[in-house]
């Protein structure tokens, strides 16, 4: 376990650091993260390298037993390279160049920048690369935007497009050209997805311009990684994803890093802790192994506007909170609020004037204090799940394509099923097309648009294994080149699922479309968005639609087709919050998944397992101001405090309880 700040020595009198090394000491501290920001202060001017700042504060934070992170810094280019090469800098969708003055200014396919990369990361790999003191590395800073439309990604993007279909006639005909004329003859005429603002693209344009760039910025993260295994010996290297950023595939860069870390910045969006977790959950299927959390909230925010900073053990709890979900590396942004720059009012562990007093240093000490006594219990510990969702970015770009004709949104229907697995406590994983589905029971796919052999193949072998997999709307429709598949929807899915679709429609007038209860507790359930017509054929109807043109025509709703040794569910709607709710809940019975614990909302439970002695460790998470109850289910021992509980339990208002089984 790593418990560390984000520092910047280069914002502070020099006089200053020991000060600062002394108190990161005394709050528990292990590791600090340094340099990310820090290129013009490393070359003033271009050549001209000065690492004797960085080199006398390592020195100091070693004296007082703190390991280092250190950051690539190629996220902040300086002023002398952007005037000497105004070329690297991006272009946005509305054609502006993005100029100098903040920070991700820079095209990610510019050669020219990836040579002035190359340079800064070697000679700080070189410098650094035996350092002991330094035990691992971060790439860049939170990749992934702004996505770019210069010409060197028009010049990149026509190379990428002839690499993959070889021929023009090839790339007409899978991009479906004829379509209003627009079969190309050379390779230059092929725009950019916004060189026509007026209406969306070719579809197949479209989907192949968002690969390549998320192609493009995985490149770019792995040059980086590359030239630090050079000289790195044992030093790690990592990248710090913001899990949901929809620009590139984080699956496809963490299969280059040794650890996947992301920043966790719950205020912005505090009420739905929900979502919170599942960047959590995500980030730790990324390699599917334990996780950092490289900047870790622990103040308030500047963003658009100020935002609310923690309330009194809060940060405490959203610590845990992460620990809970996977986090062996815990790291707080920052140490202390900059006095300058776009970030004044970025509040960190110390408060501007750098004093003890600070309540998040006294609240981040006692965190310190605890993880001090349960650091051998949590040690060798992962997340183990019976559950997966499948996720994946290319979907998500596939569903952007038509985002005009649709009214469904991929991250939010994701979120509607995590959602009613979260309250129902149970550990959840995010798989990907490349992941082993063999440790799961139940596996959730909501919106899959496009399927392939492989994909029909790989849901095919989980059910037929006894696997459990629920499918929805709008799934099977397209081919990966985001064509409209010509079988009947959905699609290669059809046999799987057991079920036809000739009609769909968008929930747009009354009357209401609603379904019928599936439970049996006398309910119905209102559609919300879309609804599918499902015709069965082998499968067999779960619950029909009751009220609306669906219900007239005698139209299932939910069907289960018994396939193998497993079951394949298909959802044909989008409902109200209760309906994902009672469906998980009924997925888990069937699966033969029991929750962990029962507790009011807003009480979070999770657990961690040693694979090695067979234990578990049960956190339980209160994110209320207000105490909440908790049922056991049988004796459990608190490890912070110490105590035995069993029954009814109460966990006070942020509150956490650390559980193992007496």
């Amino acid at each position: 376990m790593h418990f560390g700040v984000d520092y910047y020595p280069e914002h502070w009198p020099e006089d200053r650091w020991s000060t600062d090394a002394k108190m990161m000491q005394e709050a528990g501290f292990d590791t600090v993260r340094l340099a990310e920001f820090a290129w013009s202060k490393i070359e003033e001017t271009e050549g001209n390298l000065d690492f004797s700042w960085l080199d006398r504060a390592i020195n100091i934070l070693a004296n007082y037993g703190l390991e280092v992170v250190l950051g690539t810094p190629t996220a902040a280019p300086p002023p002398w390279l952007t005037e000497k090469h105004p070329n690297v800098l991006a272009v946005n969708k509305d054609k502006q160049e993005l100029k100098p003055g903040h920070r991700r200014h820079y095209c990610v396919n510019s050669e020219v920048y990836r040579e002035y990369t190359k340079k800064i990361v070697s000679n700080m790999a070189e410098r650094y690369g035996e350092d002991d003191r330094v035990i691992g590395w971060q790439t860049d800073n939170e990749l992934g935007h702004p996505v770019c439309y210069c010409d060197d990604c028009r010049g990149k993007f026509h190379t990428w497009l002839r690499k993959k279909y070889g021929n023009l006639d090839e790339l007409n005909r899978r991009w479906g050209t004829v379509f209003w004329s627009h079969e190309y003859t050379d390779w230059d005429q092929i725009p950019l997805p916004n060189d026509n603002p007026r209406k969306g693209p070719n579809p197949s344009l479209h989907l192949d311009y968002k690969r390549f760039f998320s192609k493009s910025t995985v490149e770019y993260n792995k040059l980086q990684a590359d030239l630090l295994r050079k000289e790195a010996g044992d030093q790690w290297v990592c990248h710090n994803f913001m899990p949901h950023f929809p620009n590139f595939d984080h699956f496809d860069m963490a299969d280059d890093l040794d650890l996947a870390t992301w920043d966790h910045y719950p205020t912005e969006i505090r009420e739905s802790y929900e979502e919170v977790s599942a960047g959590h959950d995500l980030t730790y299927g990324f390699k599917d192994k334990p996780f950092w959390v490289m900047e870790q909230q622990c103040s308030y925010l500047t963003r658009d506007e100020l935002t609310p900073a923690p309330r009194p053990g809060e940060t405490r709890m959203w610590t845990y909170h992460s620990i809970a979900h996977g986090a062996d590396g815990i790291i707080y942004f920052r140490w202390r609020p900059c006095r300058f720059g776009d970030e004044q009012f970025h509040g960190g562990v110390l408060q501007h004037d750098g004093s003890r007093k600070s309540p998040g240093y006294q609240e981040i000490k006692s965190v310190g204090e605890e993880l001090v006594e349960l650091e051998e219990e949590i040690d060798g510990t992962v997340v183990d799940a019976n559950v997966g969702i499948y996720y994946s970015f290319e979907q998500n770009w596939s569903m952007e394509t038509y985002r005009y004709h649709s009214p469904i949104d991929y991250k939010e229907e994701i979120m509607n099923y995590y959602r009613a697995l979260f309250e129902a406590n149970v550990n959840v994983k995010f798989v990907s097309r490349n992941s082993v589905l063999s440790g799961l029971d139940l596996l959730l796919v909501p919106i899959m648009p496009m399927a392939d052999q492989f994909l029909e193949s790989k849901f095919e072998e989980f059910v037929k294994d006894g696997g459990h997999l629920v499918g929805t709307y709008r799934s099977g429709i397209k081919d990966f080149d985001n064509h409209v598949t010509d079988r009947t929807f959905p699609g290669r899915l059809s046999e799987l699922f057991g079920i036809e679709i000739h009609e769909f429609t968008p929930i747009k007038e009354k009357p209401e479309v609603t379904l019928t209860d599936f439970r049996g507790q006398g309910k119905s359930y209102r559609a919300v968005d879309w609804v599918d017509c499902i015709e069965t054929k082998e499968a067999k109807s779960m619950a029909d639609y009751e009220t609306g043109w669906p219900a007239d025509k005698g139209f299932t709703g939910i069907s289960r087709n018994d396939y193998g040794g497993g079951v394949a569910y298909y959802v044909g709607l989008s409902g109200e919050e209760g309906f994902y709710r009672d469906l998980v809940s009924g997925l888990l019975e069937e699966s033969g998944l029991e929750q962990i614990f029962t507790g009011e909302k807003e009480v979070e439970v999770r657990k961690r397992i040693d694979p090695l002695n067979d234990e578990e460790l049960v956190f339980v998470l209160n994110h209320s101001s207000e105490p909440k109850s908790l049922q056991l289910d049988g004796e459990f021992r608190d490890l912070i405090r110490s105590e035995t509980f069993t029954g009814s339990t109460e966990v006070e208002g942020f509150g956490v309880m650390v559980f193992k089984e007496k």
